[in-house]
């Protein structure tokens, strides 16, 4: 069986609620009984920390294993390393291997996957350019208030969960 986990992305600019809005999604589909997995794109020019220094998964990936894998009761940490990035698809069929209820994203903002849009300022609002857009977050409703889309504003998005996660879902 081919399991088709829906994917949503949450996008917006830096500082704009991002991770905030994204864990009180997942903590909803976690309420809820939900599995939910969350891709991140670290869009920053400094590098990710390694394993933790000392620990045989951190020598074993020093030693040059491109993938370097952690299982143990409850959890599992991979280490990959990839010189280019790897394209969001290629990710969420990894994620998907697994079965969740929902794959969020952060970022990524040109994948053409559902997603919320953040408008914080006048200048983000370049954003609703974006390809499959099926809500908007908003800082300032007056910024926003012509759209046709669903529009949440920032401080109801917690009532407004529920909806939300099913929109996510694609219900």
């Amino acid at each position: 069986m081919n399991h088709q986990t829906p994917v949503f992305q949450v996008v917006g600019y830096k500082n704009s609620g991002k991770t905030s809005l994204l864990s009180e999604l997942i903590a909803y589909g976690a309420e809820n009984e939900e599995h939910v997995a969350a891709i991140k794109h670290h869009g920053h020019d400094e590098p990710l920390k390694v394993m933790h220094h000392g620990t045989d998964s951190y020598r074993l990936h020093e030693s040059g294993a491109f993938m370097t894998g952690v299982d143990s009761p409850g959890r599992l940490q991979l280490e990959l390393n990839h010189p280019e990035g790897y394209p969001l698809e290629k990710l969420v069929s990894l994620y998907r291997f697994f079965t969740p209820d929902l794959i969020v994203v952060e970022g990524f903002k040109q994948e053409a996957y559902p997603k919320a849009v953040i408008i914080k300022r006048e200048r983000d609002l370049e954003l609703l350019k974006l390809e499959n857009i099926r809500l908007v977050v908003t800082w300032d409703d007056s910024l926003t208030s012509h759209l046709e889309l669903p529009v949440y504003k920032l401080e109801q998005w917690k009532e407004q969960l529920p909806e939300i996660y099913k929109l996510a879902k694609g219900a």
